[in-house]
């Protein structure tokens, strides 16, 4: 079995006695690549060729292209395999990467194993299908292709992406609904770590710290978001993210203040009244003043 890696950089390993991957550069590379995200799929050579050689300079021509499969057949189909058995062509000539062969693509591992727990509502998903969100979600060690800038792979790179951070998002879900913050503390800074200007999922984090116990860290998360968008956008946080930090906030200030702190008590009147209203004030303020001083602290 050959196996292929797209997460990342490319990476070919084969079963049959190969010590090391196989080392594919350049334009072998990149239609290997294509053919893979493709499987099964089969694509005219004109339009493989407009593909990979968008350019049309002196290495996009047929000739060119005729080589780098050449380069690539010799390579990815050595003995036992026989011409054909990993590249494929139809009737029609056109190119692509054989189904039926024994070939493991980590992007296919990753579909397939997502593909359950995206399709259903949260309500509604088994443990298998959780399970498979998990198995996905560590398949994903990078985006596909780093070293690949042509248009079609960051197209590709772009889906990936979105189909990864929607199973994070659901993992969240799931682990929410369970009680589980802890996890989905874990799942929602994923999220935040491949795309850190998602204003929701700053708010779904706030909100899993205060569950977690851990309101300090919800206005840390805050001043962070503020400042990201401060930084890379230019603008302030969304109405719904301002009012989900003053209610957290708030109830900080609220936790520091103590039940049984003194009231001003009613006031006499004439000349020992005013006095006694002084100093009740006096006493009241200087309380209120180390209830602030301890706010403070929380919300530092």
């Amino acid at each position: 079995m050959t196996k292929i890696w797209l997460f990342g950089s490319l990476t070919v390993a084969a079963d049959h006695g190969a010590a090391a991957p196989l080392a594919l550069v350049g334009r072998s590379a990149s239609l290997l690549a294509y053919l893979a995200l493709g499987r099964g799929c089969y694509y005219s050579r004109a339009e493989l060729l407009g593909n990979l050689w968008p350019e049309r300079s002196g290495a996009g021509t047929p000739g060119s292209f005729n080589t780098a499969l050449w380069r690539l057949r010799r390579l990815i189909e050595p003995p036992p395999y026989r011409h054909g058995d990993v590249i494929a062509c139809d009737r029609r000539g056109a190119i692509g990467l054989n189904g039926s062969a024994q070939l493991w693509l980590d992007v296919e591992e990753f579909q397939r194993a997502i593909a359950a727990g995206l399709a259903k509502p949260p309500e509604r998903m088994s443990d298998a299908d959780i399970e498979g969100l998990e198995r996905g979600v560590a398949l994903y060690k990078s985006d596909i292709l780093l070293d690949m800038i042509d248009d079609w792979a960051l197209r590709e790179r772009e889906k990936y992406r979105r189909d990864y951070l929607n199973a994070l998002g659901r993992l969240m879900q799931i682990a929410t609904i369970r009680r589980q913050y802890a996890q989905a503390i874990g799942h929602a800074q994923a999220i935040l770590d491949h795309d850190a200007l998602r204003e929701d999922v700053h708010r779904e984090l706030m909100q899993l710290f205060v569950l977690n116990g851990q309101r300090a860290q919800a206005l840390r998360q805050f001043e962070h978001c503020r400042e990201l968008l401060r930084r890379e956008l230019a603008i302030q946080p969304m109405r719904e993210t301002m009012a989900l930090y003053q209610k957290i906030a708030d109830s900080a200030i609220g936790a520091a203040v103590e039940p049984d702190a003194p009231q001003p008590p009613p006031f006499a009147g004439g000349v020992g009244g005013t006095r006694q209203m002084i100093d009740s004030a006096r006493t009241y303020l200087a309380h209120a003043d180390e209830r602030l001083q301890l706010s403070l602290q929380l919300l530092a």
